[in-house]
């Protein structure tokens, strides 16, 4: 293919092609919650390096997502463990500027847990919701219930909440931020 017929479809599917990788697992958790929410703008690009990967209603959504199968090793069902270390730095796009916190936060509103389950997983496993299950955990739970703490386990999600199907995010991310909306 010569550089003038570069095929920007091409390079998704190099690029973002394996959604069992963590990484591309995790963009496709965050634009799942985000069209169970309503948010994801097709006209627009994600924000990288943001302090938190959604906005719904005027509040910040931070999306973690873990798979019990991996690309390096399928058949072998993983411990699952997200990552909610409290930081002392946020990044914000409107502005671009850094800011400094005297204290460590977690800069979110609410938290939305992400796994998908199935071992071994593929593409077209990941890229249902169906097999994916959800909690959401409102940050002031676990500001008060873990403090500092620096990942979580599905032990303890499940008692800080219980797990919900694609189409009740929209609903449990209303709790959580303590709202009630009517929807379509």
């Amino acid at each position: 293919m010569s550089p003038d017929r570069l095929s920007l479809d091409a390079f998704r599917r190099w690029a973002l092609g394996d959604l069992v990788d963590n990484r591309n697992r995790g963009l496709f958790a965050e634009w799942l919650v985000g069209m169970a929410l309503g948010v994801i703008d097709e006209t627009m690009s994600r924000q990288e390096w943001e302090a938190y990967d959604l906005q719904y209603r005027n509040k910040k959504i931070e999306v973690k997502a873990a798979g019990r199968s991996q690309s390096w090793n399928p058949n072998h069902s993983a411990r699952i463990s997200f990552g909610i270390a409290q930081k002392k730095m946020s990044w914000s796009a409107a502005t671009d500027t850094f800011t400094h916190h005297d204290q460590p936060q977690r800069f979110a509103d609410v938290y939305v847990f992400c796994m998908h389950g199935p071992v071994p997983a593929d593409n077209a496993k990941v890229a249902d919701p169906a097999y994916w299950q959800f909690w959401v955990v409102a940050t002031k739970v676990l500001d008060q219930e873990l403090g500092s703490q620096k990942s979580l386990g599905i032990n303890r999600l499940n008692q800080l909440a219980t797990p919900v199907p694609w189409r009740g995010i929209r609903e449990a991310v209303d709790a959580g931020l303590g709202e009630a909306h009517d929807h379509e």
